[in-house]
């Protein structure tokens, strides 16, 4: 579904929210008030600022699958459908008037909301839909989030897709290459799936700098690039999602801790604290601090087809071997949540009991280890991680774990993200490696598909089991949300039995907010904090 080059692909320290964290769709209504900042007692109206590192791209959404470009389209864009979290249903909030499916969960059809515009006042209408999604299928413009597309049948195979049909003014016909039953819960991806103003795509460059949108806020300055974005309010916003700030400053800073001391100085509202200044920012915050979980997983994975990680017993005991709960607490500032799954909360269909070797038992790891048949003795174990993204440390503390119960060696091996998805890509490792993936919509398959599915796009692993592939295409065609779940956890099994990967933690994020802001919180859905629901206060 998306390259492997992908920044869901997660760059940055699982423990704490950072620049390359990517984001979903999604909405996490049944949890909107936990972690938030005291009711605020401020109306709709006045300006805030918030720290953002310089994105990659503004326009066409398509072309956005990181939190900065994210943190900003959010705003200026409504997403066609949202997901409730807990069960998983579809939340019409956003363009879409309704989304079914035929049978077989092949033919989609999307019918839009009427007399809704863009912020230059064109009718946001099916062939604004299609324009969009054509555009980034076809693999001359080389989008971002491209790979979305792909389900669509002819995707990939010119500038227009057989699958892509305009019925009438409201609706949108999607016809898919095979019965896909989480595609309703996929376009709550809202960058992905934005359509596209007929003005914005005569002139993509200049729509970059000054996006048209659909959204609560609008941008009526220019992108300044490399110091600041601003929106607006849309005065004829008539959508679900209307935006208290007047306007919201985004502000971007060389370092995390530059951002930290404008905030400390005033010139800040929000920011996400780096572990760079996380220590020190609690130690003057304290309990102000919004500390929140979020859906990114973090693991360690393993090239099954090379001694002696070709011997699932030695994956397991390498597991039993690491005490997250430790490492989350003295190394990761308690900013993290030890994994019970490979899927992670709040996704439906996560469990905190699906994982037999996922917990610490240095003796049963002696054992497992000892049934494997492999001496550790003179064995050094390669372990890889990408440097600079404050994984140093946790990466060291789990080698000497695994050293100190089962006898094996260790080295580190960092090298710097580019070029350790290039070591990855070319299969240029010896040992386990560390990566991490954030959700691109509330559900199973898109953690199991991609990471441990056949020739899956995050699975650098070799990892392959036909048992497993056929569980997950019966959850795509599966008729009900509860009979695909029940499908993707049984695949899910297969490979927490198997252990190509170890699901180490899903992550936490931390929010520092002055007295000026209210209404302050983590959205896990969409990946960020939720800036437009931000009051100023009185």
């Amino acid at each position: 579904m998306r390259a492997k080059r992908s920044w869901r692909v997660a760059a940055a320290c699982s423990a704490l929210v950072l620049g390359l964290a990517a984001c979903g769709g999604g909405n996490d209504d049944a949890d909107q008030n936990e972690g938030t900042s005291d009711p605020s007692t401020g109306t709709a109206g006045g300006t805030y600022a918030a720290e953002l590192t310089e994105p990659t791209f503004l326009a066409p959404a398509s072309n956005c699958y990181e939190s900065e470009c994210s943190a900003v389209l959010d705003l200026i864009n409504d997403p066609l459908v949202s997901t409730d979290f807990e069960s998983g249903e579809l939340i019409y909030d956003g363009l879409a008037e309704e989304i079914t499916a035929n049978e077989d969960q092949t033919v989609w059809t999307i019918t839009l909301k009427e007399g809704r515009t863009f912020h230059n006042g064109e009718p946001i209408d099916a062939e604004s839909f299609a324009r969009a999604w054509n555009f980034s299928q076809d693999p001359d413009n080389a989008q971002a989030t491209a790979g979305f597309m792909s389900r669509i049948e002819g995707a990939g195979e010119g500038p227009e897709a057989s699958g892509i049909k305009v019925v009438d003014e409201q609706t949108l016909e999607v016809t898919l290459d095979k019965p896909f039953s989480q595609f309703g819960q996929m376009l709550s991806y809202a960058p992905a799936f934005a359509p596209i103003a007929q003005e914005c795509f005569d002139d993509i460059d200049s729509c970059n700098d000054t996006p048209i949108g659909t959204g609560a806020y609008e941008m009526t300055e220019p992108w300044q690039h490399d110091q600041q974005i601003t929106v607006e309010k849309w005065a004829d916003y008539e959508g679900e999602q209307p935006a208290m700030a007047d306007s919201v400053e985004f502000k971007m800073f060389t370092t995390p801790v530059a951002a930290y001391r404008d905030f400390q100085n005033g010139g800040l509202d929000v920011l996400s604290l780096a572990p760079e200044v996380y220590l020190e920012a609690q130690g003057v915050l304290g309990d102000a601090i919004i500390e929140e979980p979020t859906a990114t997983l973090t693991y360690l994975g393993f090239p099954i087809d090379e001694a002696p990680y070709d011997n699932k017993k030695v994956r397991q005991a390498i597991s039993m071997a690491i005490d997250r709960e430790l490492i989350v607490d003295q190394v990761l500032n308690g900013l993290a949540y030890p994994s019970t799954d490979i899927v992670t909360p709040p996704i439906p269909g996560a469990r905190d009991d699906a994982c037999e070797y996922c917990t610490y038992d240095p003796e049963r790891a002696k054992e497992l280890l000892a049934e494997s048949g492999v001496d550790p003795e003179g064995m050094t174990l390669q372990y890889y991680f990408n440097a600079g993204a404050g994984h140093d440390a946790w990466v060291e503390a789990a080698a000497r774990q695994v050293q100190k119960t089962l006898g094996f060696d260790y080295e580190l091996n960092s090298t710097e993200w580019a070029q350790y998805l290039e070591l990855l890509d070319g299969g240029d490792f010896e040992g386990p490696f560390r990566l991490g993936w954030s959700l691109d919509y509330p559900s199973p398959e898109n953690y199991i598909r991609p990471i441990v599915g056949t020739d899956g796009d995050s699975n650098y692993t070799g990892y392959s089991n036909p048992e497993l592939d056929e569980l997950v295409a019966q959850g795509d065609a599966a008729t009900s949300l509860d009979e695909a779940i029940d499908l993707y956890q049984q695949a899910g099994d297969l490979a927490l039995e198997d252990m190509p990967i170890i699901p180490m933690w899903s992550g936490g994020t931390a929010i520092a907010h002055s007295d000026e802001v209210g209404n302050v919180r983590f959205d896990v859905g969409e990946g960020e904090i939720a800036y437009g629901e931000i009051t100023v206060e009185e």
